[in-house]
C-alpha cells in the first residue's frame, strides 16, 4: 500500500461498547447478540474497557462471544502462538503500515471473525487501519474493478530455504507426500524448483459475497502481495536473488501483471475507504473478516495486541 496513507476525506467511526467494571465477561455474553447486529451492519465494532491483560483475557472474551475457534490452512508469516488458539498479530516493522487486509483471504478457507486485543497500546497517535471491503469497489476505476470481479487474481507463493518462512511452517505439514495432498485439496498448483524450493500457484476470486448479509465484498490481496508494493531497494534485492520466483508476488486472474497504475488505484480505493481506530489499554476489536479488512499504521513504543482467529457467522 502506499508509503504516506493520506488522511480520510470523510469522518467515520464503528459501533463502541463500554464493558462494566463488574463482572464484565457476563456483561459480553448479554451483550452478544447486539454486537453481532452491529458487526453485520458496520463491519466492525470496539469494545472498550475489558480486563484483557494476556492470552486468558482474550480467550475468555471469544468464549463469551460464543466465536469458535478457526486454525488456518496456511500460514503468511512468523506468527507467536500462546496456545488456546490465542497469536500474536503477523510479524511486521514496528516503523512500517500494513495495508488493510482480510486474514486468510488467499486461502479458500478463511476464518469469518477477527479479535485483536490491546494490552499494551502504542505510544503516541498509533491506530489500526479499517478498509470497508463493500466500498473499495466503488472507488476503483470501472475497467479494474470489473477485471478483478470478471477474472478474480492469482497468488504465486516461493518457499526459499534460509529466508522467510518455510513450507513445513506454513502449511503444518514435514513430509512431501501430506503436503501434496493439502495442495491438491485446497485446489493449489505446485512444483519444485531444481534448488529444491517449493513454488505454489492459486486463482481466486477478487469479490466475495458475504454470506449472510449477501454483500458484495472485496476480498483479495492484489496490492499488499504485489511485487510493485514493496519499497524499490527491497524489489531490486529480491529480483537479484529469486528472479521471477519471488517469495510472494500477485497478477490478475489471467495471470497478467498489475501495472503500477493499477497498484496504486487499488491503494488509493483503500485510503478512501479507511477508517482509523485509535488504541486504548483493554481495547477489543471485533472485525467481520469479509466486509471489513484490518491493518495498522506505524506505531511506536512497545504495543502488545493479540489475535483470535474464528467462526462466529
Amino acid at each position: 500500500m502506499s508509503k504516506n496513507a493520506p488522511m480520510l476525506k470523510e469522518e467515520i467511526s464503528i459501533p463502541t461498547f463500554e464493558a462494566p467494571v463488574d463482572s464484565p465477561f457476563s456483561w459480553l455474553r448479554e451483550t452478544t447478540a447486539a454486537i453481532r447486529d452491529q458487526l453485520l451492519v458496520h463491519g466492525a465494532v470496539m469494545v472498550h474497557g475489558l480486563p484483557i491483560d494476556g492470552p486468558d483475557g482474550l480467550a475468555e472474551a471469544r468464549n463469551s462471544l460464543g466465536v469458535d475457534n478457526f486454525t488456518p490452512t496456511e500460514a503468511f508469516n512468523h506468527r507467536s502462538d500462546f496456545g488456546n488458539h490465542i497469536l500474536s498479530p503477523i510479524s511486521w516493522p514496528l516503523d512500517r503500515h500494513i495495508c488493510p487486509v482480510q486474514e486468510s483471504s488467499f486461502s479458500r478457507t478463511f476464518p469469518s471473525v477477527v479479535l485483536t486485543a490491546c494490552v499494551t497500546p502504542p505510544d503516541g497517535d498509533g491506530r489500526a487501519y479499517l478498509g470497508d471491503a463493500r466500498r473499495i469497489g466503488q472507488h476503483l476505476p470501472a475497467h479494474l474493478a470489473d477485471r478483478v470481479r470478471t477474472d478474480g487474481w492469482t497468488m504465486a507463493r516461493t518457499f526459499h530455504a534460509g529466508f522467510g518462512i518455510s513450507w513445513q511452517e506454513a502449511f503444518s505439514r514435514t513430509d512431501r507426500a501430506s503436503l501434496e495432498e493439502l495442495l491438491k485439496t485446497e485446489g493449489i498448483e505446485s512444483e519444485w524448483l531444481p534448488n529444491g524450493a517449493l513454488h505454489t500457484v492459486r486463482h481466486l476470486p477478487g469479490f466475495i459475497d458475504h454470506p449472510v448479509t449477501g454483500d458484495v465484498c472485496w476480498f483479495n490481496q492484489l496490492s499488499f502481495l504485489n511485487a510493485g508494493s514493496l519499497e524499490p531497494a527491497e524489489r531490486r534485492f529480491m529480483a537479484r536473488a529469486f528472479g521471477k520466483y519471488l517469495p510472494m508476488d500477485s497478477f490478475f486472474g489471467d495471470g497478467s501483471p498489475l501495472s503500477e497504475e493499477d497498484v496504486k488505484a487499488i491503494d488509493h480505493a483503500y485510503d478512501s475507504s479507511r477508517i482509523d481506530v485509535p488504541w486504548r489499554r483493554g481495547d477489543l476489536l471485533i472485525t467481520d473478516n469479509v466486509s471489513m479488512a484490518l491493518g495498522r499504521s506505524p506505531i511506536a513504543g512497545a504495543p502488545e495486541f493479540l489475535v483470535a482467529l474464528g467462526q462466529g457467522h
